[in-house]
């Protein structure tokens, strides 16, 4: 604590002499490579090389926690005092004398000496304390950076601030729309330069802004870093909190071809009709990378944008704006039968033969808490632009196969790989992983129940925070992760049950497996089950909550819920009442399935009575009534 609020009053004196953001930015980081700059120095002096190195690892935490909290005056020094005061209050506790009182404070020191000891102190006494505490929080001290990545890929917008792995998935899709005459005259200009240039008829054209003439690329650079865009980021990430830059090195105009190859002919332009996420940097902690696809047409090829996580399907014409996390956010294209050649086209075309083509802007931005702009936002910046300059050579490498060599990569280098990555993002969440592997990291160094009790009920406070929230939730990702925080929780359970199996366990003078346990179970899962196939599975996960399922309260008559209230709930209680009688595991932890019953009725009661940032169904029916 002390560590941390020294580095906020260093960082806020810093910030303070700065004359404007950008400034800023800079001072922020050269304020925190004090704390670097410290753990050198460790190496240099007689603490041992180990220890060195645990302390640096505390220190390079204590440097990105500061700049990513980027404190204030009045808690730095809350924290300088807590810091000081419960290290007194420890001594006091355990009747030791302080470091203080037996070095530069003591009554018998000389003036002289007491500056150079008192920056002994204030060398050694990180190193002591690392030195004098147990292995296990030595041991926790070097995977300190480890669980930091794992919670910078948490925390990466201002909804997810806390970067708890519980509180409800907001939608990361932006979108907008270029309305002024400015702007669209932009887009015109942008468009009229594209046609001149003759696009490809049977395969996609791209050209950087490096290719464009003088007034084409000023038109594209209004766009850019005009008003529209930048209120579009602000609604995600606060302007007071975040640094938001272009990354013109990515950006591009776009051209689709009014036709695609023949489906037998596989090259890498079915990358984009393949569900998948364009970026690899997904583990890159607290910054993140956008792709704003602009549209300059009336898209009559009916290409639509497909987001599976958001659970949103786009149309994009003149105009508007599609914005996406190039590193995390799964999407696929697809267009309407025909595409360009759709017989509802004709009229369309013949008035404007260039609508065949699908032309959009590609603008990109990177976006970091300002205090980690150098550290983490430039960083992914440069990574960015230049895995996009060398996927961009693949791409056109193989954009049209010839050899078999070419339509291997084409087929497996571009299309396989990216279903394999895309796959994790899909059923996992790569925010999923970094938690669950910094977790097993923990409990490697502690103990297994860190781990146990640490997956056992994300998923009820996931449930209880989404129902209340509702508002901007990302349908698509929060099923994804209820199904695997529940999985994982559910298997950890059952192996728990089944371990006498593999385990000698002492279970008398109860049996390890009871007849009325595995009827709890069943009967338990089965009335769940039931409940889930008469809700259908995106009914059972807040569909109508959260306006994905048409349709009203109570709308479900078949069986159980014409002979049980909550039969969803009740009968995930009973099973795992059920297990919890075998001893095995109600007695090896007894704390384990109340806090899972504890939970779900918690919920069946915010059910119940409709709790959440709005008017509960009840209310509104006679809200209509008396309208």
């Amino acid at each position: 604590l002390g560590l941390l609020g020294t580095a906020g009053l260093i960082i806020r004196g810093c910030v303070s002499l700065s004359k404007d953001k950008q400034r800023a930015n800079v001072a922020r980081a050269a304020a925190a490579s004090v704390w670097l700059a410290y753990a050198v120095a460790l190496f240099a002096t007689d603490v041992p090389n180990v220890l060195a190195a645990k302390c640096a690892c505390v220190l390079f935490v204590v440097a990105i926690l500061s700049l990513r909290l980027d404190l204030g005056w009045a808690a730095s020094v809350v924290l300088v005092v807590l810091g000081y005061g419960l290290q007194d209050l420890a001594h006091i506790i355990y009747g030791e004398e302080t470091l203080q009182a037996n070095s530069w404070g003591a009554a018998d020191v000389q003036a002289t000496d007491m500056i150079s000891m008192f920056f002994e102190h204030v060398v050694y006494l990180l190193p002591l304390t690392v030195e004098s505490a147990s292995s296990t929080i030595q041991a926790v001290c070097t995977l300190l950076p480890a669980l930091l990545v794992a919670w910078g890929n948490l925390s990466i917008d201002s909804d997810s601030l806390p970067g708890l792995p519980f509180l409800p998935a907001k939608s990361r899709l932006l979108q907008s729309k270029f309305t002024s005459p400015e702007d669209v005259r932009d887009l015109k200009a942008c468009r009229t330069w594209c046609v001149n240039k003759g696009p490809n008829h049977d395969m996609t054209s791209h050209w950087w802004m490096s290719d464009l003439d003088e007034p084409t690329l000023k038109a594209f650079e209004r766009l850019a870093t005009g008003r529209v865009v930048d209120d579009l980021f602000r609604t995600k990430f606060s302007k007071a909190g975040y640094a938001l830059e272009p990354v013109r090195g990515m950006n591009e105009l776009y051209v689709s071809a009014p036709c695609r190859r023949d489906e037998s002919s596989k090259n890498s332009d079915d990358v984009f009709f393949t569900e998948h996420v364009d970026g690899p940097y997904c583990f890159f902690p607290f910054a993140s990378v956008f792709r704003c696809i602009v549209a300059m047409d009336a898209n009559v090829a009916g290409y639509e944008t497909h987001f599976p996580n958001a659970h949103a399907d786009c149309q994009a014409v003149e105009g508007d704006i599609l914005g996406f996390d190039f590193h995390r956010e799964s999407h696929f294209i697809s267009t309407k039968p025909g595409g360009a050649w759709h017989p509802d086209n004709v009229e369309a075309l013949k008035q404007d033969p260039t609508q065949k083509w699908r032309m959009i802007l590609k603008l990109h931005y990177a976006v970091a808490p300002r205090g980690l702009w150098w550290c983490c936002g430039k960083p992914l910046h440069w990574l960015s632009t230049k895995y996009n300059e060398a996927f961009r050579a693949l791409f056109l490498a193989t954009i049209a196969p010839q050899s078999k060599f070419e339509k291997f990569v084409a087929d497996l280098g571009v299309n396989g790989t990216t279903v394999a990555y895309n796959a994790v993002e899909k059923y996992v969440g790569f925010g999923n992983v970094c938690f669950y592997a910094a977790l097993a990291l923990l409990s490697s160094v502690t103990s297994y129940d860190v781990f146990l009790y640490g997956t056992q009920y994300l998923h009820y406070l996931r449930y209880i925070c989404t129902y209340y929230v509702r508002k901007g939730v990302a349908f698509g990702a929060f099923k994804r992760d209820v199904l695997l925080f529940k999985s994982i929780a559910l298997m950890q359970l059952f192996a728990l049950y089944a371990s006498p199996l593999w385990k000698e366990t002492t279970c008398e003078p109860v049996p390890c497996f009871r007849p009325d346990s595995l009827v709890l179970i069943i009967a338990g899962y089965f009335v769940s089950l039931c409940a889930t196939a008469a809700l259908g599975v995106d009914g059972t996960y807040f569909g109508i909550e959260l306006g994905v399922v048409k349709a009203d309260y109570k709308f479900v008559t078949k069986f159980p819920y014409n002979v049980l209230p909550h039969p969803m709930i009740l009968g995930q209680v009973v099973a795992l009442l059920g297990l919890h009688v075998v001893p095995q595991v109600g007695a090896a932890r007894p704390y384990l399935i109340p806090i899972h019953v504890a939970l779900y009725l918690i919920h069946m009661t915010q059910e119940i009575y409709d709790v959440h940032d709005g008017i509960p169904w009840y209310k509104r029916k006679e809200v209509s009534k008396l309208a």
